[in-house]
C-alpha cells in the first residue's frame, strides 16, 4: 500500500485543509522524527519527506462492475522540490509551514472515450506549487 501513500497523501491533506487553522509551533514540529519516503512511520508523531528528484510510486487502479478486468499499475513521479508533511501542514524547507493546498495545488481528471472524445480515455493528474501572491 505504500504505494499509492504519496497520492493519498496529497489528497487527504488537500482536502481537510482548513483557512483559520493557525500553523505548528515550528520548534514542536522540529522534535520530531523525520521518515524519508518510501521508508514506513514509526508509531506516534512524526513529519513525512518526500525527497526532491526521487520516483515516488503512485498506483493507478481501476475496477468496476462495468468492467471485463481491473487494471493495477504503478508509475513514478519525482518532485522538483522537498515537501515535508505533518498532518494537514505542508512545508519545502521543514520550518515554514503552511496548509498543503497553500503549498501544493492537486487537480485529477479523468475522460472516457466518448462521441466528443473518441479515441482512448485519459487519467491526469496535475500538480503545481501554489504560487504566492
Amino acid at each position: 500500500m505504500k504505494l499509492i501513500h504519496f497520492a493519498a497523501i496529497l489528497a487527504l491533506l488537500i482536502l481537510s485543509g482548513c483557512a483559520g487553522l493557525t500553523p505548528p509551533m515550528s520548534d514542536e514540529i522540529a522534535a520530531l522524527p523525520v521518515v524519508i519516503y518510501p521508508d514506513q512511520p514509526p508509531a506516534g508523531d512524526y513529519v513525512y519527506k518526500l525527497p526532491a528528484g526521487k520516483p515516488i510510486d503512485m498506483r493507478i487502479l481501476v475496477d468496476g462492475s462495468a468492467l471485463a478486468a481491473g487494471v493495477d499499475h504503478t508509475v513514478s513521479a519525482s518532485l522538483a522540490r522537498d515537501i515535508y508533511l505533518y498532518k494537514r501542514w505542508a512545508s519545502e524547507d521543514g520550518r515554514t509551514w503552511q496548509t498543503a493546498d497553500q503549498l501544493l495545488g492537486v487537480n485529477l481528471t479523468v475522460s472516457l472515450p466518448s462521441h466528443e472524445t473518441p479515441g482512448p480515455g485519459e487519467m491526469h493528474l496535475t500538480v503545481n506549487r501554489v504560487e504566492a501572491h
